[in-house]
């Protein structure tokens, strides 16, 4: 090998090093809260994406309106696993296993629960309602 094919080879093996742990983060996350759905075009693309993650959830009020700012918390309670944000409009829970699955949500003081059973890429959907 020549000295500029060893330089190629250096340069590739660094690159993988600097990939490799943020791929394998990804890959071993149990469980992703995605937030977002502002806009037109970033809800529509949530909303068109729907059935490629485990869980789905609009928040909203009685009358339909949409809601912001919800502190969201799913918890894999037998695994002491979980993931939090603060979401709203739409909120996408990606799951690395199925099971038994607790969505928590607080807006305005106000706590809702639900227990979901879920699995990667499933596809369920929820709406979370408060009035404002």
């Amino acid at each position: 090998m020549t000295g500029r094919h060893w330089m190629k080879a250096i340069v590739a093996a660094a690159s993988l090093l600097v990939l490799t742990p943020a791929v394998l983060a990804q890959e071993s996350q149990p469980i992703k809260l995605v937030c977002g759905g502002i806009g037109v075009d970033e809800s529509a693309k949530m909303r068109a994406e729907i059935s490629s993650h485990s869980l789905t959830i609009l928040y909203s009020t009685p009358d339909g309106s949409y809601l912001t700012g919800v502190h969201t918390r799913v918890d894999d309670p037998l695994k002491d696993r979980s993931a939090e944000s603060d979401c709203g409009p739409v909120g996408q829970v990606d799951v690395s296993e199925s099971g038994r699955y607790r969505v928590t949500a607080t807006f305005a003081g106000q706590t809702r629960s639900q227990w979901f059973d879920l699995k990667p890429g499933g596809g369920a959907r929820t709406v979370m309602s408060w009035r404002e």
